[in-house]
């Protein structure tokens, strides 16, 4: 069984963010108890591309799964319940869907949940067949010449069909990227952002959505 993990980009609906917190509490109390799930986490945004989201009232959650059975399985069970029922009815979805590790080996949650890292989460829609190809390579390689990188991993991602069913993205993947803490990734933005290996990379996908955050418990 290939592990998958699920990510889900929510935004608190009308600005209600302890509703959204505590309902999410409940919920993921009640998914912690299901065999499928392996572990949780969940990560506070700082910084995004689009002005007009409010970062206050955002944050990201994975769950880790044993199978892309599993998690069909537990959601089934789980979705007809009042504590999901609560928990979905009080935020906007922003971002939802599953990931496999492209390069097929196992990803373990914890290296991305240590308090004042920083993980960038994003989701990107290639505009050309080969946009994951050699030019993705030179570029997270150049990340490498910057102090306080730590990795990145790359990730194919699924999302939800009408029936609820997970079905790849045509030429889209995610991908998590970890740094030492904030210092060192601020520092490392503007020339990262400025330089020739990001230009001819970004400029073969489109970012679906983009967040830089700080695990929070």
């Amino acid at each position: 069984m290939t592990p998958v993990y699920e990510i889900a980009i929510n935004q608190a609906k009308d600005g209600n963010v302890q509703n959204f917190l505590d309902t999410r509490g409940k919920f993921v109390e009640v998914l912690g108890k299901e065999e499928n799930t392996l572990n949780e986490g969940k990560w506070k945004p700082f910084f995004t591309v689009d002005p007009n989201l409010v970062l206050d009232e955002i944050l990201i959650g994975m769950t880790h799964w044993n199978s892309m059975q599993g998690f069909g399985e537990t959601a089934m069970k789980l979705m007809p319940q009042d504590v999901t029922k609560n928990y979905f009815a009080s935020f906007n979805p922003l971002a939802y869907g599953l990931l496999e590790t492209v390069d097929g080996k196992p990803f373990d949650m914890e290296t991305i949940k240590k308090e004042g890292n920083v993980v960038e989460f994003a989701i990107r829609k290639g505009k050309t067949a080969d946009a994951f190809g050699e030019k993705r390579e030179t570029f997270f390689k150049s990340l490498e010449n910057y102090d306080g990188y730590k990795f990145a991993r790359e990730f194919k991602f699924y999302e939800l069909d009408a029936q609820g069913m997970p079905k790849l993205a045509e030429n889209t993947q995610a991908v998590i990227i970890v740094w030492e803490n904030s210092e060192k990734f601020q520092a490392a933005a503007t020339p990262i952002f400025g330089s020739k290996e990001y230009a001819d990379f970004s400029s073969l996908i489109d970012v679906k959505s983009y967040f830089a955050t700080f695990a929070t418990k």
